[in-house]
């Protein structure tokens, strides 16, 4: 017993003077040299250091040396993100050093790719590997030599060069982006990327990004010396600039702090040749607004800086809230609610890159309610009365009205359920009455990012619509089929009893009363197919969509028809206003050739023109442990449909290539072709 004791003791001494380290280790069988301090561990041999694990058949330590060695010795991180093996092996309390090495951080069972380096050095403090004299080997073959590199040993961002983007187009020539990621602190990084363009020019832009315990934001720049920019004869300062502060804070328990600001140095760049890595991407505003708000319960309040700046370069200067105060309160109890809303803001006019056009404003909005919910059997009922009573000030000049308004939404439910169907019928009848009063317009306040219809609300913006007399009569049908398979289908009719216009300046706009017809059809997710008819009678409203999405385990195929009619679009080159047709014919696919070919391919055609405005396809070649694609893309038009739906648009090209190359593990170069065969995603 005390022989077995003994040598216990010697092996923990033993170790623990080698290594100074914490360490763990197993062996099949031990043997010790205590006059040369030598320990010889065979059979089966696992030794845990740090974050590091090797494994042999048979390792030597040797103490007055500090080094262990073996004529194989296998190692992995503990997550096993990286592994590998090598021939030598060198450990001291700072480091551990190996030489003849081959590692890999691929998740993948073949040797597909991997790293040989005749020098690693593993660093206690940073958790880095740092190899020398390495080269990258991708299936049997020497892709790059590196004479210097460091490998983060976990999934854990380090700080380093990242495979560049590159890609060539008519308009920049050879583009190439090369991103250096900077890894500052555990809770911040920053990332660098310059940006070469053969026929454009070159320029640079970051992305700073931080959190805390109560906070968290970013700051991203973009900065580019463009010689050729499309827009020469409008913007003749070679320096283009965009910026964006986002930060978001917990103060208190029910206070928060919100910033978002942003600004570029003329109005086409970032539809020109903006980054991503802006934060703007292509966008119509530049938001500029802050704001504290409190909640807590039935009550909040908030205070707000609301500016931004117009991208159109011939928008008009527009109202900007600086500042406001809103507040809101609502009560419940049983059927009966009441909702107590007020706004208080002081407004500038700014926000174009061209109109230097000054003035003031003050509102004030205060909008009191009072709803009651009714139900019996399959039968609801719904009454609100709104108060709205609206203010303004403007050099001197004072307005005020006050518009009541009513609205009732009453519904049935029937419900059947037989054998494996299911059904649920809902027809209903809605009422939206206001007083009589003449629309305000005589003093204009403007965001010009009015979002609500007025189909559903006596306010637009911040115009009456008054004299409203609406009934909106529809039914909606729900079946669903013990398979999984649903169907939802939607009829309505908009009726106004009388005429419904609204005088803006120098335009009348009339008001639809369409008639609309929605369908779905999903059937376990590999049929969904929907529809949607939107007519009003003079034909000025009117809409339609059809899509037909098809999903297997080897495709997805999707056909989209949009048909939009009288949009009104400003033509920058011939500079007047246009009314334009989207008819347009979609069709887009991803499909698998087999276990490692795919490819894709979208295809955007103007019905009307008769030709395809944008066109991409894609090929790619994929394994456990890398990705190789190409993507070949030609658009002669914007993406009006993107326009209407995401109100963003992108830019465009002639002809693209844009490679992707992914060393799984590793990291990759260029995007996937699932960005590009996205609808509306050039």
């Amino acid at each position: 017993m005390n022989k077995i004791f003994n040598s216990l003791f010697f092996t923990a001494f033993f170790v623990g003077s080698l290594f100074a380290s914490n360490i763990e280790f197993e062996a099949d069988k031990t043997s010790f040299d205590t006059k040369n301090e030598y320990l010889l561990l065979k059979g089966n041999v696992s030794l845990k250091i740090e974050n590091l694990q090797f494994k042999a058949d048979q390792v030597s330590l040797d103490n007055k040396n500090k080094v262990f060695s073996s004529e194989k010795i296998s190692f992995s991180t503990l997550d096993d993100f990286i592994y590998g093996q090598t021939k030598f092996v060198s450990i001291s309390k700072e480091e551990t050093l190996m030489k003849d090495v081959e590692f890999s951080s691929c998740p993948c069972e073949d040797k597909i790719w991997w790293v040989e380096s005749k020098e690693l050095k593993f660093q206690n403090k940073n958790n880095l590997l740092t190899a020398k004299k390495s080269k990258l080997i991708v299936q049997g073959r020497t892709l790059a030599y590196l004479n210097s590199a460091n490998f983060p040993i976990s999934a854990k961002r380090k700080s380093g060069i990242l495979l560049p983007e590159i890609s060539v187009n008519e308009r920049s020539g050879l583009d190439v982006k090369i991103p250096v990621y900077l890894n500052l602190r555990e809770n911040l990084d920053l990332t660098l990327e310059p940006r070469l363009m053969t026929q454009r020019g070159y320029g640079i832009t970051s992305q700073l990004r931080y959190l805390g315990k109560n906070y968290e934001g970013y700051f991203n720049s973009s900065l580019l010396n463009d010689n050729e920019s499309t827009f020469k004869a409008l913007e003749t300062d070679d320096i283009r600039w965009s910026y964006n502060l986002a930060h978001q804070q917990k103060i208190g328990s029910s206070l928060f702090f919100n910033l978002n600001t942003s600004s570029s140095g003329d109005p086409f760049y970032l539809s020109d040749l903006g980054s991503f890595m802006s934060g703007l991407s292509r966008t119509y505003v530049l938001p500029q607004k802050a704001d504290i708000t409190y909640f807590k319960d039935n009550l909040f309040i908030r205070a707000d800086i609301n500016s931004f700046k117009v991208t159109n370069p011939l928008g008009a200067n527009q109202f900007q809230r600086i500042p406001g105060l809103e507040f809101r309160y609502f009560l419940n109890k049983s059927s009966i609610s009441f909702n107590l809303n007020a706004d208080l803001g002081y407004f500038r006019k700014g926000g174009s890159f061209r109109n230097n056009e000054r003035e003031s404003l003050k509102k004030l909005s205060l909008n009191p309610s009072i709803s009651h919910a009714f139900s019996k059997k399959n039968y609801f009922l719904r009454s609100d009365i709104y108060l709205n009573y609206f203010f303004l000030e403007n050099n001197g000049n004072k307005n005020s009205e006050f518009l009541p308004s009513l609205k009732i939404k009453q519904s049935l439910k029937f419900y059947k359920s037989k054998d494996n169907l299911k059904l649920l019928l809902k027809p209903y009848l809605d009422f939206y009455i206001s007083d009589q009063k003449k629309i305000i317009n005589n003093i204009t306040l403007d965001s010009g990012l009015r979002m609500s219809s007025l189909n559903e609300s006596p306010i637009f913006g911040d115009l009456f619509l008054s004299n409203q007399r609406d009934v909106n009569l529809g039914s909606s049908l729900r079946l669903r089929n013990h398979d999984g398979s649903v169907l939802n289908f939607s009829v309505e009719q908009l009726f106004s009893l009388g005429e419904k216009k609204l005088f803006f300046e120098n335009f009348r706009i009339d008001f639809p009363d369409p008639f609309s017809i929605k369908m779905n059809y999903k059937n376990n997710s590999k049929i969904n197919y929907s529809s949607e008819f939107s007519i009003d009678k003079n034909h000025n409203f009117s809409s339609y969509r059809n899509s037909l999405k098809i999903n297997s385990l080897n495709f997805k195929l999707t056909f989209d028809h949009y048909l939009v009619r009288n949009i009104n679009v400003f033509n920058l080159n011939k500079n007047i206003n246009e009314i334009k047709k989207i008819n347009s014919f979609d069709i887009s696919s991803i499909f698998n050739f087999n276990e490692n070919w795919s490819g894709g391919f979208k295809f955007i055609n103007d019905i009307e023109q008769k030709k395809n405005i944008n066109s991409v396809l894609t090929l790619d070649y994929e394994n456990d442990g890398l990705r190789v694609g190409i993507a070949y893309m030609k658009s002669i038009e914007l993406d009006w449909v993107s326009i209407l739906e995401n109100r963003v648009f992108k830019d465009y090209h002639k002809d693209r290539f844009r490679l992707f190359f992914e060393l799984k593990g590793l990291g990759s170069l260029g995007r996937p072709k699932e960005d590009y065969i996205k609808r509306r995603n050039l």
